[in-house]
């Protein structure tokens, strides 16, 4: 299903973003058990790196963001590629559930008022580039990635993203993104939409569908929109893992095994465990 959405709008002096991630969060809520305050950090997260991702200009490039605040949810982790593969995890995924609490004061308290987001970026040309900024004290993803595209790229963009649940169910989940292009006119500036604006629009996504939706909202046409599917998938599996071990030595694997009788490895973006036994391992170096 084509759930992304990129063209330009505003006399093509702004970047236009819609995106439906409803059924990434919801994979994501089945892998990590997540209760709803932690569903909607982790999945807001999910949500923005769709974005951040097709930003790249090869499929085969990745990007990925670790948001480090003192909030409940602990450490918040994403990773995605030029394919819309997304793939993360978040600290604590049973944070509680507060009766009465609105779904921007749970966001709150997963990721706190004060931290680090970081962003790895491998576009392919040598060392990958690294930013990162503190997280503003309003404790929301979307500020946190607004601070991150104006202070460490120097990209200015609105970010509205939406996680709507339904009990312990996601029932909604997208964003709409704007980032006006370095030459964007004053006048263009001045006539986006407010947070507020924004907010409703990534909310009508769910009604609508992107493309619809950004005909209605930004007159765009439908010849020039590009449409793509982003997904969760994570890429870990018992092959790419044995060649880790392999890189380990035998030795090293032997060490282990001596001590544990079995080698297990975690996978926290997809919630796996993986055991090799000596007779795998033996395997491994015939």
């Amino acid at each position: 299903m084509k759930n992304v959405l990129r063209t330009l709008v505003y006399e093509d002096e702004v970047s236009l973003t819609l995106i439906d991630s409803t059924e990434i969060v919801r994979e994501a809520i089945r892998l990590h058990s997540l209760t709803r305050p932690s569903a909607i950090a982790l999945g807001k997260a999910l949500t923005v790196m769709v974005y951040a991702g097709a930003c790249l200009k090869d499929p085969d490039r990745s990007i990925s963001v670790s948001v480090r605040g003192n909030g409940e949810g602990g450490e918040i982790s994403v990773s995605g590629n030029g394919r819309l593969q997304l793939r993360g995890y978040i600290g604590n995924p049973a944070v509680c559930v507060l009766p009465g609490e609105s779904d921007e004061e749970a966001e709150r308290r997963c990721l706190g008022s004060e931290g680090t987001l970081t962003v790895i970026r491998d576009e392919g040309y040598g060392r990958p580039f690294v930013g990162s900024c503190l997280l503003p004290d309003s404790g929301l993803i979307d500020r946190a990635f607004e601070a991150y595209y104006r202070v460490s790229e120097q990209l200015p963009a609105k970010i509205a993203s939406v996680v709507r649940m339904e009990g312990e169910n996601c029932a909604f989940a997208g964003a709409a993104v704007l980032q006006p292009l370095p030459f964007a006119s004053e006048k263009v500036l001045n006539s986006l939409p407010t947070e507020a604006e924004l907010g409703e629009i990534a909310e009508q996504i769910s009604a609508l569908g992107p493309g619809k939706c950004a005909q209605t909202y930004f007159s765009a046409k439908s010849a020039v929109l590009e449409e793509r599917e982003a997904a969760y998938k994570c890429n870990c599996s018992r092959e790419y893992l044995s060649g880790v071990l392999v890189s380990l030595g035998k030795e090293e694997l032997d060490d282990i095994l001596r001590k544990d009788g079995e080698i297990r490895v975690h996978c926290h973006y997809c919630n796996t465990d993986y055991r090799f036994t000596r007779e795998d391992v033996d395997k491994l170096f015939p």
